[in-house]
C-alpha cells in the first residue's frame, strides 16, 4: 500500500528523474534521506525487496536519477541543493548531514548500486563522499581530529554533533564507506571525526551537547543526544577494536541511564533532555524507542546484561502507554499528537518493539504490539484518486499533513517497517545501514 501510494505520487522533474512534495516543508521536493528523494528510494528499496515489484524498483531508480540530475560539481565531487523543485528553481543550501544532506543522499546512491549494479550510482555516491571529506575541518583533520559543520555557506557556522543533523551520523556514514570500498582515507576521517566527539564529551564523562550554538542541551536520545552518540562509538568500537571508543560509549549510556524514571510498574522511561523540566517522548528519533533500541545494540555489542535489561524495561513501557495500537508522542499530555512514521510514531515503535522480540526479549508480547502497530498503521490509510495515503499525524482536533511521502515521517517508513515485519533486515529505523550487512 505505502509503496504504491509512493509510485502514484512521484512527479517527473526537469533534469531527469522523479521526486515528490513534502508535506512537512512544503512545497519543495527535497533531495535529503529524511523528507527528501533519497529517503524515499529507501523506502521504495525496501518494499522491493519484500515484494519483487519492479515498479518499486523502477521508481527508486527514478529518485536517483532526479539525485544525480540535480548534484552540482563542488570541491572534487557533488554536492546537493537542499530541494529541487519542477519550476528549474533549485535551493543554495548544501548540507553536510544524514539525514539533510551528502552523507544521507550517498549512502542511498550506494545502496541504490548494489541493488540495481548501475555504475552512475556507485561513482555518484563516491563523488558525494569526495565533498563531504573535503568539508571536514579543523588544523590537524584527518590526523588527529575533524569536525564539520552542517552546511558549506560561510555564513552558516554551526555545528551538530549528533547522529541525525550532525557529526556523529558523519562518522557512521564514513566508516559505512571505508567497509565498502577499502579506502583508508574514509577510515582516517572517520577515526578523526569520532576523536573530535570523544573530545567535546571528555571521553563520555560528561553528555554530548547538542550543537555549537546550543552547548546547554544534552539530550538522551538518538536523533541529537547521547543515546545515538554511543551508539556511533559501538560502531566504531566493532571496527577498530580501540577500547577507547568502547569506554566512551559506556559513559554516554550510563548518563543516559541516570536519567532515566522507573515507575511503579518497574518501567523505564527517559526525558527528552537530562533536565528536571524536560518531557518523556515515546518516539525513536527523540524518544524512549531509540533509547531502548540503542541499549539493545549495547547488549549485543558488550554482552552485559544490563543493557538487556533496560532494553526490555523500556520495551515494557512503551507497551504500556500504547493508545489503540498508537503512540501519542507525549504520552500523558492530552494534546500531544499521533504519529504514523518512524521518526515519532508508530512504524518506528513498532519496528523497535519487533527489534526486541527477535532478540528474545518479551517475544510474544513485543512481537503482538509490533503487528498491532502495523494493523494500526493500515486502519490509518486513507483513499484518494491517486490511491492510499497517510496523514502524518492526528490530534484531537483532527488529521494534519496530507499524503506525507517520506522515510521519517510518511509513506516511505510505513514502507519499510512493513517490510521488516516481512522479514527484511537492509537498514535501522533511522536509515542508516543495519549493522554487519554493509558490504
Amino acid at each position: 500500500m505505502a509503496a504504491d501510494s509512493l509510485v502514484a505520487r512521484s512527479r517527473a522533474m526537469p533534469d531527469g528523474g522523479s521526486a515528490w512534495r513534502s508535506s512537512m516543508q512544503a512545497p519543495h521536493h527535497h533531495t535529503d534521506r529524511d523528507v527528501g528523494a533519497a529517503s524515499i528510494g529507501a523506502g521504495l528499496l525496501a518494499a522491493y525487496a519484500v515484494t519483487g515489484d519492479h515498479d518499486y524498483l523502477r521508481a527508486a531508480r527514478a529518485a536517483g536519477d532526479f539525485l544525480l540530475g540535480v548534484a552540482e560539481p563542488a570541491a572534487g565531487g557533488l554536492r546537493w541543493p537542499d530541494w529541487a523543485d519542477q519550476d528549474g528553481r533549485l535551493s543554495d543550501t548544501h548540507f553536510t548531514s544524514f539525514d539533510d544532506g551528502a552523507a544521507g543522499i550517498s549512502d542511498y546512491l550506494w545502496t541504490l548500486y548494489t541493488v540495481t549494479h548501475e555504475s552512475r550510482f556507485r561513482t555518484g555516491a563516491l563523488a558525494g563522499m569526495r565533498w563531504l571529506v573535503a568539508q571536514g575541518k579543523g588544523k590537524s583533520c584527518p590526523t588527529t581530529a575533524c569536525s564539520w559543520r552542517w552546511t558549506d555557506d560561510p555564513a552558516w557556522r554551526v555545528e551538530h554533533y549528533g547522529v541525525g543533523m550532525g557529526q556523529a551520523g558523519i562518522v557512521l556514514v564514513l566508516d559505512t564507506f571505508a567497509d565498502r570500498t577499502n579506502d583508508p582515507t574514509f577510515r582516517a576521517y572517520a577515526r578523526a571525526g569520532a576523536a573530535r566527539l570523544r573530545a567535546l564529551t571528555a571521553n563520555g564523562t560528561r553528555p554530548l551537547p547538542r550543537s555549537s550554538d546550543d552547548s546547554a542541551t544534552h539530550e538522551t536520545g538518538f536523533l541529537s543526544g547521547s543515546a545515538g552518540a554511543a551508539y556511533m562509538f559501538l560502531e566504531r568500537y566493532r571496527r577498530d577494536r580501540d577500547t577507547v571508543d568502547l569506554v566512551t560509549a559506556r559513559r554516554l549510556l550510563a548518563w543516559v541511564d541516570d536519567q532515566r524514571v522507573v515507575d511503579s510498574a518497574g518501567t523505564v522511561s527517559w526525558p527528552f533532555a537530562g533536565d528536571a523540566d524536560a518531557w518523556t517522548a515515546s518516539g525513536f528519533e527523540l524518544g524512549v524507542a531509540g533509547i531502548a533500541w540503542v541499549n539493545l545494540q549495547a547488549a549485543r555489542t558488550t554482552g552485559d546484561l544490563t543493557f538487556r535489561v533496560r532494553a526490555s524495561q523500556a520495551g515494557s513501557w512503551l507497551r504500556r502507554v500504547s493508545v489503540q495500537g498508537g503512540w501519542d508522542e507525549l504520552p500523558g499530555d492530552p494534546g500531544s499528537p499521533q504519529h504514523v512514521g518512524l521518526d515519532s510514531g508508530a512504524a518506528g515503535i513498532g519496528w523497535v518493539l519487533e527489534d526486541l522480540a527477535r532478540a528474545g526479549i518479551d517475544t510474544a508480547a513485543n512481537r503482538s504490539a509490533a503487528r498491532t502497530a502495523l494493523a494500526g498503521l493500515r486502519s490509518e490509510a486513507r483513499h484518494d484518486r491517486l490511491g492510499p495515503f497517510w496523514y502524518e499525524s492526528r490530534t484531537s482536533a483532527g488529521r494534519r499533513l496530507r499524503a506525507e511521502p517520506s522515510w521519517h515521517w510518511g509513506a516511505a517508513g510505513i514502507a519499510a517497517f512493513a517490510a521488516r515485519l516481512a522479514g527484511w533486515s537492509g537498514l535501522t529505523p533511522a536509515g542508516s545501514t543495519e549493522a554487519g550487512l554493509r558490504n
